[in-house]
């Protein structure tokens, strides 16, 4: 009996549906005055520009700039693919972990933290804008159709 509910556990384990932490598309800046930083997340691609911690000299504009593929932990943490040397610069000064649909940055330097806010991805306007005699082409959408956001 003992080993039939083993093997019922096991199984239950490995069949079990694990869930993979994701985040959304879309673009996460902060709302921190004199700040531009911000990450853009498109499935499994980050692009990250967050500010110069040193503000070494030869960096444009005092910001980093980053852009690969990442994975979640499952303690949440957002592991970026770089390489060893990209990995010993940015893992010394940052850490980042997702909270909700939000991005946290740790500052390990400045031994604080803030918080990316998400902000979803531009679409389009509907077709329907576009008149059925084609006399309006897509190009001339007028502005006012697109949402507005920050």
């Amino acid at each position: 009996m003992r080993l039939k509910l083993f093997i019922f556990a096991l199984f239950a384990v490995l069949f079990a549906g694990c869930t993979v932490p994701t985040l959304p598309n879309g673009k996460y800046e902060t709302s921190q005055p004199g700040r531009d930083d911000f990450i853009a997340i498109y499935n499994d691609i980050l692009v990250m520009r967050l500010r110069n911690p040193e503000y070494v000299s030869g960096t444009d504009n005092g910001y980093w700039d980053w852009g690969g593929k990442f994975e979640i932990l499952s303690d949440n943490r957002i592991v970026p693919d770089m390489t060893r040397a990209e990995q010993r610069k940015w893992c010394f000064y940052y850490e980042f972990y997702k909270v909700g649909n939000a991005i946290k940055v740790n500052d390990l330097r400045a031994e604080n933290s803030f918080v990316l806010d998400y902000i979803p991805a531009r679409t389009p306007p509907p077709m329907s804008a576009v008149s059925p005699d084609n006399s309006l082409k897509a190009e001339e959408i007028p502005a006012a159709a697109y949402p507005e956001f920050k």
